[in-house]
Formats: C-alpha cells, structure tokens, sequence
C-alpha cells in the first residue's frame, strides 16, 4: 500500500433490470429473455447480461487467487438480487457463455463477499429500483429495508454490515429541502453513513474546478424549517464514468487518474476517483471491460504504483477518520445521472402512472392502518420500478397499468 498516493481509485458497475409480465405470471426480465427463442437477439444479449452480473465476483475471486489486489464497487437493485438467487438454482445450471457454465452466481457472490471482502464493496439501494424523486414518500423506507432484508437474507448479515454506502437508483435526489432533510435522515436511520451522488444534483461551489467537486468526499449539507442534516457525500467522476461505459483503455484510465491527481492536491487526503456506469448495457460491458481493462489493471498494477485502489468505505476510513473539511448543498432542482428528472416525471402517460402509483400507495396504507392486510407491500413496490416511466414507450406503461392492476386487486 502506498502510504502517500497521487490519487485513490475505484470503478463501480450498477446493475438491474425490472419485472416484466409474461401472459399472467409476473417474472424478472433476465428470465424473460433467456427463455426467449435460443437464436434470437434477445437471448443471445440475455446470456451475456447474465454474464455481466457474474463477473465482477467471478473476477475478484481469479485476481485474487492469482495474487493481485482487485477493487470494485457494485449495486444490485434487490428484484435482481432475487432473479439472480431463483436463476441459479435453475437455468443458471444449464447456461453457458463464453464455453463455461454459468452455475451458482449468488453462491458465487456469498463465496467472494465471505473470502475477500475488503476486494469489493456493495452499495444499497431501493428494491425495485424506484425513482426516488417521483416515488411516494411514504414508501421510501419499505424500499431501502426490503432491499436490505433480502441481501442479508442471501448474504448474511455480516455481509450486509459492511454494506455502508447509499446508490438511489438512476442516481436521483430531490432538491426540495425538506423533502431532502427527511430523506437523509431515513438513510442514516437505515444504517447508511454516505451516498453517492452526481455532480447536477449539487451546486458548484465558486472557485471550485470540477476534481475539486467531483474527487473529493463532502459533507452533503441540508437545512429545512430550522433543522439541519449532514451525510457524507461521494460524487461521481462523470467524464470517467462515460469513458468507462465506452471503453476505457488502461493506459488511458491511468493517465485521467493521474490528471486529477495532479489537479487536486489535497494534503494529506488524495483524492477520491469514483466513475459509475452500467455493469451489463452495451458491447463494451458485455464483452470488453473485466477482460481489456478491470484485469490488465491489477495485473499491471507494479506499473502505477502511485495510484491506490480501495473502495469507498476503505478510503473513508483511512483518509476522514474526523470527516471532511468541505461542504455541499443541494441545487433547488436536485438531479439524476442524466441531469433532471424528465426522464420520470415529464409528459401525460408518464404522470398518469404516477398519480395511479400514488393513489395505489394511499390505497395500501390505508389498507395496513384498518388492518385488512399485513405489512407486506411487495406488490406496491414492484409497481415503482423506474424503467416502468423511463422508457417513455408503450409497452413500458403497459407494465406499469398491469402491475397497479395487479396489485389494486390484491388489496380489493
């Protein structure tokens, strides 16, 4: 470990994908498409997305018996999680990509996160992957502890203990200073210390560079009716991250590091480079990153040994033992990886779901307050997945109309 680095390094792969109904049964996407026809695209691109959810423990285990010293960060939304555990038990046992078995991934994670923990790091998340911005503020604590009940319950909760960080799914925080003050303040109730988030959610300090907002750790400040909130706040290197979606090469990757390094002295505390992509869209994710950048990386690692990788929890705690000396606020619009939040909220059949989500949310609490069911809203969850308003397509709120169906009628 080098005691003084020029900079400190870790990718960090997002991974999810929603529930989907196929004739009257609701399954996981991931299932859908492998059970798709077997020469069609759609399976053909399920395989490997399957593989994408793999790697990353697959990876950690191979460098690490090899004798290197991989770091990563992930996040599985928790609907995936529960995919990935019913597929391994299945399908999973049958598959195989790239000349090998797909096997038990879940078994495969338990192994990795048991024998190399301080290799990689999960972040929490919502369940079902909502929109927190446009999801019922009512809700938001069933998402964040549902999503926790079922890791540990596939992990353990000595793996679940080590989960300290907070990725809000497509990386959206509000604005609204009260809502915002609420929504820290759960995060920590929930036993979360920081939270990642992008640079458009948070305004730029004057004077800043965009390292100097990007690469560092803040205290993310919010004040409300004369309340105050503090949570640690990482930021996403959002130029890395693009490149990282795109096909970073190694030796460019090193030499960004190197540049934010040099740009951003800090101290004794070097800076912190987070870039964020998806784990399984796209060529790139599919069949290039672990083989042509993650592994080149540590296996070359004697190569850059100004750099230090280690995950955020790890930094953290070497570098901020008494926290940070900066602060950031909120802008009065919040943000999303993608800038604002139109992508959720924006047109007419966008906001028919959500009002329909809304009253279903009204409906089940109302429900559970006069005790004509119990504490389980799965259902009302599920019906808050984001892509169901993302994809700003038909068949999308077509999901979305049959889920609050489906779940109205539960509750009837």
């Amino acid at each position: 470990m080098n005691p003084n680095p020029l900079a400190v390094f870790v990718p960090w792969l997002h991974m999810h994908q929603p529930p989907i109904w196929v004739g009257d049964h609701l399954t996981g996407n991931l299932e859908k498409m492998l059970n798709g026809e077997p020469n069609s695209e759609e399976h053909w691109n399920a395989q490997w997305f399957a593989q994408a959810y793999k790697n990353p423990a697959r990876y950690v285990e191979l460098l690490t018996q090899e004798g290197h010293s991989p770091r990563i960060m992930v996040d599985y939304s928790g609907v995936l999680l529960e995919e990935l555990a019913r597929l391994s038990t299945g399908i999973f046992n049958h598959l195989h990509v790239d000349g090998e078995v797909m096997g038990d991934v879940i078994g495969l994670w338990r192994r990795v996160l048991n024998n190399h923990p301080d290799a990689v790091e999960f972040a929490g998340t919502a369940y079902s992957h909502c929109y927190f911005p446009a999801t019922p503020e009512r809700d938001h604590e069933g998402q964040i502890m549902e999503w926790r009940r079922v890791f540990a319950d596939l992990f353990g909760q000595e793996a679940l203990s080590r989960v300290r960080g907070f990725w809000p799914p497509e990386m959206g925080m509000t604005g609204n200073p009260a809502e915002a003050l609420r929504f820290i303040r759960l995060l920590k109730k929930c036993g979360y210390e920081w939270i990642i988030l992008p640079n458009s959610a948070l305004e730029h300090p004057e004077g800043w560079s965009v390292p100097a907002l990007e690469n560092r750790v803040h205290w993310l400040v919010v004040e409300s009716g004369g309340e105050s909130e503090r949570i640690l706040c990482v930021v996403r290197d959002t130029d890395m991250g693009i490149r990282q979606q795109s096909g970073h090469n190694v030796d460019g990757c090193i030499n960004d590091i190197r540049y934010r390094g040099k740009v951003l002295q800090d101290g004794d505390v070097p800076p912190l480079i987070v870039p964020t992509s998806d784990g399984e869209n796209g060529n790139v994710m599919m069949f290039e990153y672990f083989r042509n950048t993650f592994a080149p990386m540590f296996r070359n690692s004697t190569s850059w040994q100004d750099i230090e990788f280690m995950t955020v929890s790890r930094y953290i705690d070497q570098y901020l033992q008494n926290g940070p000396s900066t602060e950031v606020k909120l802008k009065p619009a919040g943000g999303s990886w993608i800038g604002g939040h139109q992508s959720w909220n924006e047109g007419d059949r966008r906001q028919r779901v959500l009002m329909a989500v809304e009253q279903l949310s009204q409906d089940y609490d109302l429900a559970v307050q006069e005790k004509r069911m119990d504490t389980n809203q799965l259902p009302l969850m599920l019906c808050e997945t984001s892509c169901y308003v993302y994809w700003n397509s038909d068949f999308w709120f077509d999901q979305a109309d049959r889920c609050v169906a489906w779940a109205r009628n539960l509750i009837a």
